[in-house]
C-alpha cells in the first residue's frame, strides 16, 4: 500500500488532486484526507467514493491555524496503526484573504518605475487584512506556513520508515512574492501582502528543510508545486 495524506482534500486542488491520484490507482492507494471542516470532508469522500467505490478513503480532521488541532492530528496519525509510515504527504492548506483596492497606491503607482509590475500582477494595489488566531499568530502565516512546518516535525516519527522514501510536497503559488517579505516582519503583521508573503516564506522553507533532511540522509524530499493565481 501507498499512503498519501492531502491537507485540505475537500475541495478546490486538493480535491482534485485526491480525483486524479484515484484515477491512477491501480489498488496499492490509502488516501486520506486532513480537513478542518468535516462536512466538506464526508461530502468530498462520499464524491470520490462514487466515483471510486472500492477506493480506501480516511478522514483527519485538522486545522492548520490551530496549534492544538495539528499537534492533535498528528498525535492521532503516530498512534494509529493504519499510519505505521506515510510515502506521501501533500502540504496543501492555504488562505488569502479578499484583496482591497488601495486608490493611494494606485496613484502613486502610476508615476513610478513599478507601474508595468502593478498592472500585471496588482501587486502593490491590492491589500489584504489578516487577523490573529486564538493562539496569537497572525492567521494566514499560521495556516499557510506554521501550520504546516509543525505538523512535519510532529509526523517525523512515521515519515521515511523501513528504508522507503517520504515525499513531501508543498503547494506554492505565483503570488509568492520576494518583495513581500521580510525577515524583520516574519508574520507580515505590517504589510498588505500576507498571502504573496507567506507563500514566498514556504518556499524558502521548502528548500532548507530538505537542505536539512538530506544532510541527515532521512529518505525526506520536499517538492514544490507551484499553481497561478488569477
Amino acid at each position: 500500500w501507498l499512503i498519501c495524506i492531502i491537507i485540505f482534500g475537500a475541495g478546490g486542488i486538493g480535491l482534485a488532486l485526491c480525483e486524479r491520484l484515484l484515477s491512477e490507482d491501480t489498488g496499492g492507494l490509502q488516501l486520506c484526507l486532513a480537513c478542518r471542516n468535516m462536512c466538506r470532508a464526508q461530502a468530498a469522500r462520499s464524491a470520490l467514493l462514487t466515483s471510486h467505490p472500492t477506493a480506501r478513503v480516511a478522514l483527519l480532521q485538522m486545522d492548520t491555524s490551530s496549534i492544538s488541532s495539528v499537534l492533535s492530528a498528528a498525535q492521532e496519525v503516530r498512534l494509529s496503526c493504519r499510519y505505521n509510515r506515510l510515502d506521501y504527504l501533500y502540504l496543501n492548506a492555504g488562505i488569502m484573504p479578499n484583496p482591497q483596492f488601495d486608490v493611494q497606491a494606485f496613484f502613486k503607482g502610476l508615476f513610478s518605475s513599478k507601474i508595468i509590475t502593478m498592472f500585471a500582477t496588482g501587486e502593490g494595489i491590492l491589500t489584504q487584512k489578516d487577523s490573529v488566531t486564538p493562539d496569537g499568530l497572525q492567521e494566514v502565516f499560521a495556516t499557510n506556513l506554521f501550520g504546516h512546518f509543525l505538523l512535519v516535525r510532529e509526523l517525523e516519527p512515521v515519515l521515511c520508515q523501513a528504508g522507503q522514501t517520504s515525499q513531501l510536497i508543498w503547494t506554492s503559488s505565483s503570488n509568492a512574492h520576494r518583495s513581500a517579505f521580510d525577515l524583520e516582519d516574519i508574520q507580515h503583521q505590517r504589510g498588505s501582502q500576507p498571502y504573496s508573503s507567506s507563500k514566498y516564506a514556504s518556499d524558502l522553507l521548502s528548500l532548507a528543510l530538505n537542505t536539512h533532511y538530506n544532510k541527515q540522509a532521512r529518505g525526506i524530499v520536499f517538492s514544490l508545486v507551484c499553481f497561478f493565481v488569477c
